[in-house]
């Protein structure tokens, strides 16, 4: 059965540039799971650290569906 996870990832910056960390949502059974399909959605370099499985209400409210595996549901990111 697939569960909801909360992912930070990181792509490596072009050049001297500092990377770049990203939150996400993802659709897989578990947290190793969760981690490789953020990794490869981001692309090559791309390291990705699951944080923690989603409530039922915090799924319900990005409107994941748990049926779609691999799904990727980028959150926006602050600049302050």
């Amino acid at each position: 059965m697939n569960k909801g996870f909360g992912v930070q990832v990181t792509v490596p910056g072009s050049g001297d540039g500092a990377a770049k960390v990203a939150p996400v949502l993802v659709v897989a059974r578990d947290e190793q799971d969760a981690e490789i399909v953020a990794a490869q959605a981001a692309g090559a370099g791309a390291q990705a650290e699951a944080l923690r499985e989603l409530t039922d209400e915090e799924i319900t409210e990005h409107g994941l569906d748990l049926q779609a595996h691999g799904s990727v549901t980028a959150l926006p990111v602050l600049s302050l």
